[in-house]
């Protein structure tokens, strides 16, 4: 299991690189990422005003994701996604 601290910037692929100190069996070249992507869809219903809504709903489109964040190889990830609507 891997751990970071709050102000630890993480690096997965680097992390992970280091099994064989405890003679872990691991191939970068092999390994799969799979990440979830979540998108909100601003709704009809009551609850939060629209404009919430869909300002909330663009800046989570526009943040940067979890690939960057942990520095994953973009050629080794599978992005799942789902739609939350609000």
């Amino acid at each position: 299991m891997l751990h970071f601290g709050f102000i630890d910037e993480p690096d997965v692929p680097a992390a992970l690189a280091l099994c064989h100190l405890a003679e872990l069996d691991f191939s970068p070249m092999r390994t799969t990422y799979f990440l979830s992507r979540e998108t909100v869809i601003p709704s009809k219903m009551d609850g939060m005003a629209r404009w919430r809504e869909a300002l909330f709903a663009f800046m989570l489109k526009n943040a940067n994701g979890n690939l960057r964040f942990f520095k994953l190889p973009f050629n080794r990830v599978i992005e799942l996604g789902t739609q939350v609507e609000m």
